[in-house]
């Protein structure tokens, strides 16, 4: 069985090798740690994307090297509208955003409309200081994936290691959710059931209604037949705010603990025993 992951944001200076290592690492910790010393662990790559939303160097910019998208990008007003509409669903009922100050959120927030700032000063409201501003970029990542063209150069990037043959299981973090589903329902590029055993999520923003309107699948999400999904949300993550199963009955949730300090991080999902314990049955099969 060969792993494939798929990575999420924030990703943009590092590189498939560092990324399968440090995944390869996490992995290892978990399934050591709970199945013993010598439980076999199985190869992993991580398909890379990153590079597509680097701010390239100045000395290095180039028509062929230059990102497709830049963090500090102005709104559009589409663009405005779906991070508003995100944000909705961290404020708290009967809230209006309008009435928020903005002066807790601090500087350095550039190219921020003001009823982004209003909305995020008030999503603070529920999920803490400051945490609003943190779901800005991935929101922001999220919506030019799915509405920008860098979309189908992510796919391109991703392909290749959904295409390698044989049994396959898929673990993807974050945005990584997002590409993997999307990839494996589209019928033109996708690489359809064979070998493809399992998908693992973690920390996964598909329970954002705005994701699941844009991907066409807003009241159900399907996968092809005999694959087996299972999500993995840690308490506090708070782009996996919400689980999955509520929309899926056959996707299987699975509430982990990654700390307090980095719960969306990516190395925190790969060492859980819930990961374990399904990565060795599966390379047991």
């Amino acid at each position: 069985m060969h792993i494939v992951g798929i990575h999420g944001i924030w990703q943009g200076k590092t590189t498939s090798t560092s990324l399968s290592a440090a995944w390869s690492a996490a992995l290892t910790k978990g399934l050591r740690t709970h199945h013993g010393p010598a439980c076999p662990v199985p190869p992993l790559t991580v398909a890379y994307y990153g590079h597509l939303f680097r701010t390239p160097s100045q000395h290095l910019s180039s028509p062929t090297s230059a990102p497709l998208v830049e963090d500090n990008e102005p709104f559009t007003e589409e663009e405005e509208a779906f991070v508003l509409d995100t944000l909705a669903e961290y404020i708290p009922p009967g809230t209006d955003p309008q009435d928020i100050p903005t002066d807790t959120l601090g500087l350095g927030i550039p190219y921020t409309p003001r009823p982004v700032a209003q909305a995020l000063a008030a999503a603070d409201r529920t999920i803490g200081r400051d945490m609003g501003r943190r779901l800005l970029t991935p929101i922001r990542q999220v919506y030019r994936y799915l509405h920008h063209d860098i979309g189908e150069r992510i796919r391109g990037e991703v392909r290749a290691e959904l295409h390698r043959p044989g049994p396959r299981l898929v673990i993807a973090h974050s945005l990584g959710s997002v590409i993997a589903y999307d990839m494996l329902t589209r019928q033109d590029i996708g690489p359809g059931p064979e070998g493809l055993t399992t998908l693992v999520t973690c920390g996964s923003p598909l329970g954002w209604l705005t994701v699941r309107r844009s991907l066409g699948c807003e009241d159900a999400l399907e996968l092809p037949k005999g694959v087996d999904w299972v999500n993995l949300r840690a308490a506090g993550d708070i782009v996996a705010h919400s689980g999955l199963a509520s929309i899926a009955p056959f996707i299987r949730d699975e509430t982990v603990n990654n700390g307090v300090a980095e719960p969306h991080a990516v190395t925190r999902y790969l060492s859980q025993q819930a990961l374990a314990d399904l990565v060795a049955k599966t390379n047991s099969l």
